[in-house]
């Protein structure tokens, strides 16, 4: 009986979230006007893989009805991506080592009044840029997020660890910038001196953030920019590690939120998953109490692909929600746990170490 008092204030959580995610989508993108004049897309490039030229045609072939100017920065003329890049816009050698400093380097040499970092590993929409960018007459930064596109375990496990960060978005309270598709205007980062602050963060992510949130501004998350990210040469060990390195980024740049996330997904494993576990094994049917919550975040990861696919185009079907939800339940503890113990990643060509 005992383990049945302990479960429900989860499954009232539980359903809270569920309601929230049903709500977040049901909502339209906001009827924005476009007031950018020139649209700077930046675009920092290491290495060629499968999917680039695919991926760089869909970034320069936005529908928007404003100028468009698209900067690659690379490290190097050597690497492969400076040839690759020349095919579809300017190129800038970075300035210093690193993603972070990649931004910065452009940041100095745009030219539009508007400014988007984008990744060179989507393959957004046609009507990316424009969402992107037309909140910005009300807004201090967009931004929106990833859904890694693949088949296989390697696939579930990336795409699992990526949704950890949807329901931050929901609320604007807690709503990050993510780098892959983050949209601000140029005055904003001449005003906070982005350009120097940007190498001084191991995460660009944080380094906008940062300043968004010294400047009292607010952050529009864009439904219709979602942005599908094929993953053809997903490995699934590297996956996972890449998923550590994900959630260190929040460990030491927003350690409240990570230990929250570390009571969560703890609790959350051993009420539904240890304990039902355990209940099976001795008969014991109250250890089974914590199985109530898996249709619950089910259905809610249903509704959240019915609202991706809605709002940005993207093909999920259900047996992926299924199988990456059965996924998630195991390998999201285990890369939360992971994160504890590692202090030290590779991290964009850089090893960095925190104590």
């Amino acid at each position: 009986m005992l383990e049945l008092l302990v479960i429900i204030p989860f499954v009232l959580l539980a359903a809270a979230g569920l309601a929230r995610e049903y709500s977040f989508w049901r909502g339209g993108g906001g009827g924005h006007v476009q007031t950018c004049r020139k649209i700077s897309v930046v675009i920092p490039m290491r290495g060629v893989h499968a999917a680039t030229e695919d991926n760089l045609r869909a970034l320069t072939s936005q529908k928007v009805s404003t100028e468009v100017e698209y900067v690659f920065v690379v490290d190097s003329a050597a690497d492969p991506a400076y040839e690759v890049a020349r095919r579809y816009g300017r190129v800038l050698l970075s300035e210093g080592e690193g993603k972070s400093a990649a931004l910065a380097t452009a940041l100095r040499n745009v030219s539009g009044d508007c400014v988007v970092f984008a990744d060179d590993d989507i393959r957004p929409g046609p009507h990316w840029l424009t969402e992107m960018t037309a909140p910005l007459s009300s807004y201090t930064a967009v931004t929106t997020y990833r859904w890694y596109l693949g088949r296989g375990l390697c696939h579930k496990v990336r795409l699992a660890i990526s949704n950890m960060g949807f329901p931050a978005m929901l609320d604007k309270r807690s709503r990050f910038v993510w780098g892959g598709s983050t949209a601000f205007r140029r005055d904003f980062a001449e005003k906070t001196r982005l350009a120097d602050r940007l190498p001084r963060y191991v995460s660009d992510d944080y380094a906008v953030y940062s300043a968004i949130k010294e400047q009292g501004g607010g952050i529009w998350f864009a439904k219709g920019a979602i942005a599908p990210t094929p993953d053809p040469d997903c490995k699934l060990g590297e996956a996972f590690w890449w998923g550590v390195r994900q959630i260190l980024m929040v460990k030491w740049h927003a350690p409240a939120g990570w230990y929250a996330g570390l009571v969560i997904y703890t609790l959350g494993f051993l009420l539904s998953v240890a304990l039902p576990a355990a209940g099976l094994l001795t008969g014991d049917r109250w250890l089974l109490a914590g199985l109530a919550l898996h249709p619950i975040n089910l259905f809610k990861d249903a509704v959240r692909a019915r609202g991706v696919r809605k709002h940005a185009g993207v093909p999920i079907s259900p047996a992926t929600v299924a199988a990456t939800w059965a996924v998630g339940n195991f390998v999201i503890p285990l890369a939360v746990w992971t994160s504890a113990f590692v202090k030290c990643v590779n991290w964009r060509g850089r090893r960095i170490c925190r104590q």
